[in-house]
This record gives structure tokens, sequence and C-alpha cells, in this order.
């Protein structure tokens, strides 16, 4: 491959002690699909002749989803030697070959050169290589800093950090600055630097460094940061479908895949790789019965991994078969408003086509397998669906489908026209239920429920859509607002055509009975007592019913259970604080009106 070389900036500085001449160069890339090499270029800066300079590392990484080779590597310039690996060396998919760099200046000159790294397949990878010889330098002639190791362009993948690397010959010390588009970066003040975990917002970034002693500074070029989103590996989400066809035409298969892009494809026929069918489809060329039951599959590759399709699997026949009806279409039976769907199946070497007919006619678009008529009427009953299904050998038209429309009913019945709830007292609340069911063939919609009547009310079916024969339960509720006979109704409003449904309503109101209580009380016991019991029957002299069931404090209590007309006879004791009950008191007596 060609090379290109770029002389760039050149700088001078003549020093006092040794007047050697410091000459920097910026060389253009030299890109090689799919390999990358770090550093692109090495400055080994001003080094005194005969002297072996600072050892300088490259590294290629093959980023090929397949290996390479390297065979061998060379350096075009006496002055800068290589320590060689055994050559040839294999780099695997993501693996590195790093080797050492050294420079040892035979004269006060600026010298230029490359490292030439030779793939097996004869294309070269190349780094440029620079370096300056001269005198000693004594330590009391400073020198300004000069950049021997630019910093590279570094890639990574989102969620990663990335680390810039410097190398730079001056007098010391040396500080450094590194700078994000031109930014400078808090605490990032040595030889190398290394980022958070970086997003896709940074892609593209630019990093840059300056270097500073006591006599100058010099900038860095610019290193290119390339974040990426994370691989995802390929998934099929259609895969190739078997194919039939006719010795002497060509058969086409094709895939669909999602994954990260760009996405590679390699059709297989048997197992063995088809040479150029690398896109998404693969037609063949014309297939012979040779090829029948041949068996077809495509990898998926992309930078994350790979998947490998099903097998579509070729039928090729000698001529083409007329098709044969296997599955009529069945007469269909619906309801005027609903659609009929007709379903036909045969059997005949593809592609086999389909045209639909209503009465002999053909219906436009009804091209498949099946045909859903639209809604239908009752002007429709009777009507004759057929299908004819045809290929290149010849046709088949199927038995005649009759679609029988029958007319819609909308009936909804209840099971009680009049509900009586007979006598409620006062505050109670008298229930009914009513059962409505949809007698008809067609779905009922119950739109809306009216009450009229004091006291009466209806819930528990407005809105409800019943299908045919359906059933949902309307409950009616009777709460009297005082004594007497009420009448009322509920009107059921809906689709149906016998709407709306009424259904009268009757009650009697009774008033709750007058409540009655007796209070008694009497004198406190003279002895230490916790409480008093009270008693009560309605015979004189007992037998008597406890009415408390814990002894009370006070020396009064009210029997709210007595009747009006009855006489009651009352007694009470007293408690203790060891619970012992004194005798009954004397007998009170009360006639309740």
């Amino acid at each position: 491959m060609p090379k290109i070389q770029m002389a760039g900036i050149i700088r001078s500085r003549i020093q006092a002690s040794a007047a050697a001449i410091t000459m920097l160069f910026a060389f253009a890339t030299l890109a090689q699909a799919n390999v990358r090499v770090s550093p692109e270029r090495v400055n080994f800066g001003s080094e005194s002749v005969g002297s072996l300079g600072a050892t300088h590392k490259v590294t290629i990484t093959n980023e090929n989803r397949h290996k390479i080779t390297i065979s061998g590597a060379t350096s075009s310039t006496a002055q800068f030697s290589i320590s060689e690996p055994s050559w040839p060396v294999v780099l695997n998919p993501g693996q590195s070959l790093t080797v050492e760099v050294k420079f040892k200046p035979s004269a006060a000159k600026s010298y230029f050169g490359s490292l030439e790294f030779e793939r097996s397949g004869g294309s070269t990878i190349s780094v440029r290589l620079r370096g300056t010889g001269s005198g000693q330098v004594t330590p009391s002639s400073p020198v300004a800093p000069t950049i021997s190791t630019e910093p590279a362009n570094v890639k990574i993948t989102a969620g990663q950090s990335a680390t810039f690397n410097i190398a730079a010959t001056g007098t010391a010390p040396m500080t450094y600055k590194w700078m994000k588009n031109g930014v400078a970066i808090d605490g990032a003040t040595s030889s190398n630097y290394t980022t958070p975990a970086e997003s896709t917002a940074d892609n593209n970034a630019q990093f840059t460094v300056e270097v500073s002693n006591s006599v100058g500074n010099t900038m860095s070029t610019a290193a290119v940061l390339t974040v990426t989103t994370a691989s995802v590996a390929p998934a099929i989400t259609t895969q190739p479908a078997s194919e039939t066809v006719i010795a002497g035409k060509p058969a086409s298969f094709s895939v669909a895949a999602t994954g990260t892009a760009p996405l590679t494809f390699q059709w297989s026929k048997n197992g063995t790789p088809i040479g150029g069918a690398n896109s998404s489809t693969y037609t063949t060329a014309a297939e012979t019965t040779a090829d029948n039951s041949a068996k077809f599959t495509v990898e998926v590759s992309n930078s994350a991994g790979n998947a490998t399709s099903n097998a579509a699997v070729l039928t090729v026949t000698n001529a083409s078969v007329v098709p044969t009806i296997t599955t009529q279409p069945a007469s269909q039976t619906v309801i005027a408003g609903n659609s009929a769907t007709f379903t036909v199946a045969a059997a005949g070497t593809g592609p086999l086509t389909y045209q639909w007919s209503k009465n002999g006619t053909p219906i436009g678009g009804a091209n498949g397998t099946n045909y859903t008529t639209p809604a239908e009427t009752t002007t429709d009953n009777n009507a004759k669906f057929t299908v004819a299904v045809s290929n290149s050998a010849g046709n088949a038209t199927s038995n005649a489908a009759t679609l029988t429309v029958s007319a819609s009913t909308l009936i909804l019945n209840s099971s009680a026209s009049s509900l009586n709830f007979g006598s409620v007292t006062l505050p109670n609340v008298g229930t009914q239920t009513v059962t409505l069911t949809n007698a008809g063939n067609s779905s009922v919609t119950i739109t809306n429920v009216t009450v009229s009547g004091a006291g009466f009310n209806a819930t528990g079916v407005a809105g409800l859509i019943l299908t045919a024969g359906q059933k949902a339960t309307l409950t009616a509720t009777f709460t009297p607002s005082g004594a007497g006979p009420v009448t009322g109704s509920i009107s059921v409003v809906s689709t149906a055509s016998n709407s709306p449904d009424s259904i009268s309503l009757s009650g009697t109101g009774i008033a709750a009975p007058a409540s009655h209580s007796v209070a008694l009380t009497w004198s406190p016991s003279v002895s230490m007592v916790i409480g008093y019991n009270a008693y009560s029957s309605q015979v004189s002299g007992g037998p008597y019913t406890k009415m408390t069931s814990t002894p009370v404090p006070t020396t009064s209590y009210t029997d709210n259970s007595v009747l009006s007309g009855q006489t009651y006879f009352f007694v009470v004791t007293s408690v203790d604080s060891n619970n012992l009950e004194s005798a009954f008191s004397t007998e009170a007596s009360a006639l309740v009106p």
C-alpha cells in the first residue's frame, strides 16, 4: 500500500553548548482497515550522538472478526532498531502485538524513518519514526520541552474509561496540563490522564496536553476519543422459508435479523458457504432435480457474535402439479350485521394464487386462502361463494359455500310484570328481584332504568349489554317514608324491539310500635358494696330473671324491654367485693300502659 508522509511544523532551537538542531515533523496517519496501531508516530526527541535513547513501545491490535498474520517487521533507517519476536505472529480477533523501538543517533542531525509491519497477504502497516542526534547537553544549558510521543487516539465502549499518554524530553522539572476540547481538566497534571466512565455524548472529544518547564512550553497534537455503544449480537427475527420450484427455475431465500450494525451475511448450502452470497437475500441459479431436498442456512455476524438460521429446504420438481382443493369452503350462517369467513386449503406446485367470487362474480382483493365478508344484510341470504386456485399448471374451482343471513331479533323479557313488597315496618327496607333475559339472537343494550313512586328504587342493570340468551338481575327496593300504601313502577329502556319493559310496584308502610320502659330506683345499702343486680318477672314472687350482666354501681336501672299492657315485678340485690350477693329486696310492680 502507498505510504504518505507530510512535513509539518519545523521548530528549531540552537543550543549554546551543542548547536544542535531539533526538527519536529507531523506525519499523516496511515490506516489499515480493521487493524489499529498505537502510537502511529514516535518522536525520540533529542539524543546524544552514540547514546541509546529511551525505549518506546508500539502495539498492533487486530480489530477484524478473523485472525491475521504479521510475517515480519523492518526499520527503514539504521539508527532505529526494534526488538523482534519470533516471526510470524498470528493475532486472533481482539489480540495485540507489542514491540520495543530504540533510537541511537550516529551523527548530530535529524533522522526520519518508518517501522514497517508486513502482513501475510502482502500489505504493510507503518509507524513513522523521528529523532535528532545532538552533542552532549550540559546541566547549565536548559532545554525547552519537546514531545517525543504524542497522545494517541482511543476507541472505547460507552461505560468504559479512556487513558491518554504523552512522552516529552527537556529540562526537568516539567509540568503537564491536559485539556478536553480546549478546556483545562482539573487535576489532570501528569504525563498520563484517565477519563471517568464515558458516554456517547463524549464521542469525538479531543484531548491535548501542554508541557511546560522553566524555559518554555509546547502543545501536543489532539487525540480523538471515539465512544461507541455496546454491540448487540445478531438475533434472527424472520427465518428463511422452504421453497418449491420447478426444474430450470431459480429459488429465493431471505432472512431478517436484528443486532448492532454492520451485520454481515453468509449463506451456505448443505453446510458449505456459497461464494458471494453475502446479503440478507439469496437467489440460486436455475435449479435441477439434483438439488431436491438441499438445505440452505445463513450465518448473521457482527462484532458481538453471530447467529445461524434454521435450515430452509429446497424442493425441485420436474413439472408443475395442477392445484387440488383439499378442504372445501364450508357454508356459513350469520345474523344480519355480522360478517362471515370462508376458508379453503389446496395442494399443488407453488406459488398458488386464489380468487374468491360471490354468485360467480370475482371479489376485488379477495386473494388469500380465506375471505371475510363485510357486515351482512338479509339481502345476501343464500349467496354462493367459490374460490379458484391457480398455478402455472392450471386451476381448480371449489364447491360453492352458501351464506345464510338471519334477521336480527332484539327481545328483552322480564320474569315479573309487577312486584308487591307487602307490609314493611318503618324503618326497614323491602327487597324484590326481577330477571331480565335477552330472548333474541342479537345483543341488547339496556340504556336507561327509571323508577316512580315514593320509597322505590332499582339497581343492577343500567348500561349492561346482554348477548343472546344472557340474563341479568334487577334489584328493586321499598323504603317506606311513612305509614300507608304506596304504588309506583320501573321502566327498563333498551335497544330491544319490545322496549320499554314496565314493572308495576306496590307496598304498604307500617309504623314502628311505640317503645316503653320502666325506671327503677332504690336506697343504697348500708354495707360496703360494689354494685347492684336488677331482676324482673311477670309473676309476683318470681321466679325472677336477672337483667344486669354485671353489677351496676348506681342505685337506678331502666328496663327498656317491657311491652304495652303488661304488668312486671322487680327486685334488686347488693353485691360486695367478694362477689357475694344479698337476698332480694322488697318487690315493686309496674303496669305498662
